[in-house]
Formats: structure tokens, sequence, C-alpha cells
């Protein structure tokens, strides 16, 4: 149950996320599996690129922190062939994929913590 959980919380936030225009999963397999692969690159390899990258993150006061999770997500996207971020389109202004990411970035963990307090 305790690997399962996360899972979940994951799978809870990214289904979450498709009320958002510009996220996209072609059916429930592809979501299923983006949440596997998500969680598989937030606990694995995460940790790994952070000690890598310690001396960035600490000159950088912790920001490449977040260089990491949005280079994660795009990775998320690219490995999982039915998940699909496009532009977002801001008051008017059609953002690049980078700030589009970004974006998202910042919508996924905050709505993972307001999930993880329910589950």
């Amino acid at each position: 149950m305790k690997l399962l959980k996360p899972l979940i919380r994951t799978g809870i936030v990214l289904g979450s996320l498709t009320l958002l225009p510009h996220v996209t999963f072609t059916s429930l397999i592809a979501l299923i599996l983006s949440a596997i692969v998500f969680e598989l690159l937030f606990s694995v390899i995460k940790p790994i690129l952070k000690l890598l990258f310690l001396p960035i993150n600490i000159v950088t006061l912790g920001l490449f922190s977040a260089f990491l999770n949005i280079f994660l997500l795009w990775l998320v996207t690219y490995l999982v062939p039915g998940f699909h971020i496009g532009d977002l389109v801001l008051f008017g202004t059609q953002l690049s994929q980078f700030w589009t990411l970004v974006a998202t970035a910042f919508m996924i963990s905050i709505m993972q913590s307001f999930v993880g307090v329910f589950i």
C-alpha cells in the first residue's frame, strides 16, 4: 500500500489536469502509464540528478530543482506516447513549450500537496 499511495495520488493529479485545455491523454491506459512513468522518474531518477547537480543547485539557491522538475515532466511527455502537453494560451498570449511546462509543473506540485492531504 505504501508504494500504491503515491501512484494513486499522481494518477488523480494527472487525471484532473485534463480539465485544462493544454493537457491531453488519448486513453485511460495512457493516463495510468504516465502516472507510473512519472512516479518512477520522480522517485528514482530525480534523487540521482539532484545529487549529480548539487553544486549547481547550491549556487542557484535551490532554483535549479525547478528546472529538474520541468525536465522530468518533459521526459514523461516524451516517453509516454498518449500524454501531450500543448502550448498554453494565457491572457491572449501563447506561451512556448518551456513556459507551458513551467506552469504545468507548478500546477502539479500544488495539486499533489492538496491531494496528499486527503489520501
